[in-house]
C-alpha cells in the first residue's frame, strides 16, 4: 500500500497553477493561474435502512450518529432528508437544531422544505429560510394528522469553538402518538473550510 504524506505548511504567494498544498485543516489545489481552491475532504453519512425515531416531545438524533469536529475550525455542511410518519393524532410541529458536546462560535444555514399530510405527495406547504442559532427552530406548520411527509435541504456553515461531536437532531413540540423515521437514502456530509476566528479566505479575494 502507498501512502502520500504532506506536512502542513502555510500557502505558498502567490499560488502557482498544478500545485497541491496542505495547511490544516484543508487541502488546497491551483487549477490555473493563482486562483488556489480548497479540495472538500467530507465526511459522509448516508441512512441505507430508516431510522425510526421515537415518540416523544424531546430532541433526538436524526441519523442515529453524530460526527466529532476539531477545536478552532469552521465547517461547510449539507444535509438532506425525508421524515414521515403514518400514526398517531396529537397536534405537533418539528423543528431542527444541533446537539453534542461540541461549542459553537457561529452557524448559519438555509433550508428549504416541504410538508404534506398525504405521504410522499409534492409542494402541499413549501418553506424556505435561514437559521443563525443551533438550538431547536420550527420549520413546518402545526398538524395534527395521522400521515406525514417532511422534506428538507440544509447548506450552512458552522465555526467550532470546543472540538466534541455535532448531532443534526429534530424536536417535535408534542409527543404526537405515533414515531416519525427519517428515510432511506437521507444523507449529510460535512468538510473543513478553515481555522476559526476570521473570515475564510481561499482564492484571489481582495
Amino acid at each position: 500500500m502507498s501512502i502520500l504524506v504532506l506536512t502542513s505548511d502555510t500557502l505558498s504567494s502567490p499560488a502557482a497553477a498544478g500545485q497541491i498544498e496542505y495547511t490544516s485543516p484543508i487541502f488546497a489545489a491551483t487549477p490555473i493561474g493563482t486562483q488556489r481552491g480548497i479540495v472538500p475532504t467530507q465526511q459522509y453519512y448516508r441512512l441505507d435502512t430508516a431510522y425510526v425515531g421515537t415518540n416523544v416531545a424531546t430532541a433526538q438524533s436524526l441519523y442515529g450518529v453524530g460526527v466529532t469536529l476539531s477545536a478552532s475550525t469552521v465547517y461547510e455542511f449539507e444535509m438532506t432528508l425525508a421524515l414521515t410518519k403514518t400514526a398517531g393524532t396529537t397536534n405537533h410541529t418539528i423543528g431542527f437544531g444541533f446537539g453534542g458536546t461540541a461549542t459553537i462560535n457561529n452557524i448559519f444555514y438555509e433550508f428549504s422544505s416541504f410538508f404534506s399530510t398525504a405521504t410522499s405527495a409534492f409542494n402541499t406547504a413549501s418553506n424556505i429560510g435561514f437559521i443563525s442559532t443551533a438550538s431547536n427552530t420550527t420549520v413546518s406548520p402545526a398538524t395534527a394528522t395521522a400521515a406525514v411527509f417532511y422534506y428538507g435541504l440544509f447548506k450552512g456553515t458552522v465555526s467550532i469553538n470546543a472540538g466534541g461531536t455535532f448531532i443534526p437532531q429534530y424536536t417535535l413540540s408534542a409527543a404526537p402518538g405515533g414515531a416519525y423515521s427519517t428515510n432511506i437514502g437521507s444523507f449529510i456530509r460535512i468538510n473543513p473550510l478553515s481555522a476559526s476566528g476570521a473570515a475564510t479566505n481561499v482564492g484571489t479575494w481582495a
